[in-house]
């Protein structure tokens, strides 16, 4: 199983450094408000500086795991999974996803606001690998070892990957205005076009290996085996995947965030910004050559599964399933129903002085990242002290977040533009488990609101 696991892995993730599903830390509690602000938060879309805000284009991109160093990340290019693999010990897990914003636009109107925000996503996740169980199952040159040990690993050990296009109508209101304090409200009513959706979990597993020269054999065991995979994209025969033939597809599933935002005002003048949001809610079908197959694995104290004779196709490994005697078939059915990340997010915006602002940001994923169905998010918490000289802002984001831990980074904005990244300064100073960078450009048009 845990080769399987792991050229699964290999071949679906080995081209991408990826972009990411994942909070504009930093840029998005600006004091300048626009389309990424909304995207945190729809209520924001009420506290736009002028009448029409357009986002000409937006993308952040993020890897975090809890093996290799940002130096490691940087280092190892092409071959960052496999290095991944080889440098970790005990249970291996890694995020790396991305988001694309396209142009899009948002304009307010008394106490209304509108937009229309379009983004493209996708990312890939390993959980809960057990490292030291795939290097024996893997490894071809095994002809001097001889090995024997017990695993038993509860958890869902899951290779993941999904890409999609959604368009967002956002809606937003003001319910109270004046002189000392605001409260609005918003919701992103979401349209989803699936691309690609490929899944492989191994749950439950307990059992013995036994390695003796070039033999590996898998003995006393039980578990779950579940994949999910487009017969469009993946090869079944060599285990490729032919990015080609990912394509979006038709509409074919909603989501909705709903969001809340308040604002204290001195004389008008913001003094203290917070907000509460629920995102993406719902979920999206992948129907097109899409199918799901799961197996319930058996295997007698006396009896034995060699691993190293399991081909790298699926076909071939399929087979050897069904012919060996301790695998059933669960469950054989097309297209499948992805669970969106959803997601708990706070925030508070503190003007400390004229020019120096102090933002507080944090998210919770609600759901069960083990869910061979679900596409999985992490959670985190962020600090972002910031300095604003006119249309000049700099921040330094410092975060805290699942597998990888403390980052710290720096990001410039000017006007609509803006730079930045999480973990570059913890990257060069420290081990951080993080590497991303974000970018973007957007214009306000009309008359300035405040």
């Amino acid at each position: 199983m845990p080769r399987l696991i792991i050229l699964l892995f290999l071949w679906l993730f080995l081209p991408l450094f990826a972009f990411a599903q994942h909070p504009y830390i930093g840029i998005q509690n600006s004091q300048r408000k626009g389309l990424i602000s909304a995207r945190m938060n729809p209520a924001e879309l009420n506290n736009l500086e002028r009448e029409i805000e357009v986002q000409f284009f937006g993308s952040n991109s993020i890897f975090i795991n809890n093996t290799l160093t940002f130096r490691e990340i940087l280092g190892a290019k092409s071959n960052l999974w496999e290095t991944l693999r080889t440098n970790s010990s005990g249970l291996v897990s890694g995020n790396t996803e991305i988001s694309v914003l396209l142009p899009s636009v948002g304009f307010k109107k008394d106490k209304w606001s509108f937009g229309l925000v379009s983004q493209i996503q996708t990312g890939a996740s390993l959980i809960n690998i057990n490292s030291d169980l795939g290097e024996y199952t893997i490894d071809k040159n095994l002809s001097l070892i001889s090995f024997s040990g017990t695993y038993n690993n509860p958890f869902n050990q899951r290779v993941n990957g999904a890409t999609w296009m959604e368009t967002g109508i956002v809606l937003g209101r003001e319910l109270i205005n004046n002189p000392s304090t605001k409260l609005s409200i918003g919701a992103n009513f979401k349209l989803l076009f699936p691309a690609n959706f490929t899944n492989l979990g191994v749950g439950n597993f307990r059992g013995t290996l036994n390695v003796e020269r070039n033999e590996v054999e898998l003995t006393d065991a039980q578990g779950f085996v579940s994949f999910s995979y487009n017969q469009n994209v993946v090869d079944i025969r060599n285990l490729t995947v032919n990015y080609r033939n990912i394509s979006i597809g038709n509409l074919n599933g909603f989501g909705l965030d709903l969001g809340i935002n308040w604002q204290l005002k001195n004389n008008d003048k913001v003094w203290f910004n917070s907000g509460l949001s629920l995102r993406d809610l719902g979920e999206m079908t992948f129907t097109r050559n899409q199918i799901e197959r799961s197996y319930l694995l058996t295997i007698p104290e006396d009896s034995g599964f060699r691993l190293d004779l399991l081909e790298s196709n699926l076909r071939g490994i399929e087979e050897a399933f069904m012919e060996s005697g301790f695998f059933r078939q669960t469950s054989n059915r097309e297209g499948v129903n992805a669970v969106l990340p959803t997601v708990l997010a706070s925030y508070a915006d503190f003007k400390v002085t004229k020019n120096v602002f102090l933002s507080v940001y944090g998210q919770k994923f609600l759901q069960n990242r083990e869910n061979n169905l679900q596409v999985p998010a992490i959670s985190m918490v962020a600090l972002t002290p910031s300095i604003i000289f006119g249309s000049f802002e700099t921040y330094v984001p410092l975060a805290f977040r699942d597998f990888s831990g403390f980052t710290a980074g720096i990001g410039f904005r000017y006007a609509g533009f803006f730079v930045g990244s999480q973990s570059a300064v913890s990257g060069l100073i420290a081990r951080s488990k993080t590497a991303d960078v974000h970018f973007g450009l957007s214009w306000g048009f009309g008359k300035r609101l405040k």
